[in-house]
């Protein structure tokens, strides 16, 4: 979702920059790239500490594109941005996963202890062009932003509740039907013999008692069709993808307050691309342009 439709939403806010994905159309195609990008915190992140995890091939690839290859005639990128969903397991943690990040970009330099003028290079790419933004708890939870734009693009067949003016970053439902919906009238799920429901379950049914925090699982909801797989029709790869290049970033932006994670990652990029910041307002401490303090990525 967020590769094939992040670039165009974010050229809609920095028209005279070129944004693309990685890995490129052309490395999936050509040279059999991970596809998509490894994520790393669909765990719990505390599992990951001190130990090489999925965050170090994301800092890997990131300093890559960052440096550039002369020898293919490769342009170094001017900025690289890594984003992940914080999920809801790690919610109460955007500190960890943090810390999980600068270790593996610590890691990948000392690759290079012993070779001061590579490792000079590449901390100064890291430092200067690569950082890393969470949406929180994940990227559905932006879409509920724009709610006419969300109807228009997934379709879904019920009408949110959610409490007025509530921050997207702060998901929660207001909604005791799909609080309470145990998916009996999920045709395709009830259906199948006992040990083949996992693979059809509704994502709501999925999320378990922190179904009200999930903005996947809601949207799930919202989109529900009995006769289909995990009975819904929302999928991320076709009405997410539609939804997410063509949100309107200034009602996700409408409250100086409210998605401060989010605005931490447009105000990097406006920052690297000596742009004016297009939204003014609170920005999330964990990912944050530092002012004064050690850093090993742009703004960790």
């Amino acid at each position: 979702m967020e590769w094939e439709a992040l670039p165009q939403s974010l050229q809609s806010l920095f028209p005279q920059h070129e944004f693309y994905s990685l890995p490129t159309e052309m490395e999936k195609k050509s040279y059999g790239e991970d596809f998509p990008a490894h994520s790393f915190t669909s765990c719990d992140v505390t599992k990951l500490s001190g130990e090489a995890n999925n965050a170090d091939k994301l800092i890997a690839r990131a300093a890559a594109e960052a440096i550039g290859d002369n020898k293919a005639n490769r342009k170094a990128a001017d900025l690289v941005i890594i984003l992940d969903d914080l999920e809801i397991i790690n919610l109460h943690q955007a500190s960890v996963v943090v810390d999980v990040v600068r270790d593996a970009a610590q890691r990948y330099l000392d690759r290079f202890s012993n070779e001061g003028i590579k490792r000079n290079r590449y901390t100064d790419a890291l430092k200067n062009k690569v950082s890393f933004h969470l949406a929180k708890p994940m990227i559905e939870s932006w879409l509920f932003s724009d709610w006419e734009n969300l109807n228009d693009s997934c379709n879904p067949t019920r009408t949110a509740t959610l409490d007025e003016g509530i921050d997207p970053e702060c998901f929660i439902t207001n909604d005791p039907v799909y609080e309470t919906d145990t998916g009996e009238n999920c045709k395709i799920w009830i259906s199948h013999s006992e040990n083949k429901r996992k693979k059809y379950r509704p994502q709501w049914i999925k999320a378990g008692d922190r179904r009200n925090i999930h903005p996947k699982a809601y949207l799930s909801w919202l989109c529900f069709k009995s006769d289909e797989k995990n009975c819904s029709s929302y999928s991320e790869t076709v009405g997410g993808v539609i939804a997410l290049k063509s949100l309107k970033w200034a009602k996700l932006f409408q409250n100086q307050n409210h998605a401060c994670f989010a605005r931490s990652m447009i105000h990097d990029i406006a920052n690297a691309l000596k742009e004016d910041n297009p939204f003014i307002g609170m920005t999330a401490l964990e990912t944050n342009l530092p002012d004064q303090r050690q850093r090993i990525l742009r703004n960790l």
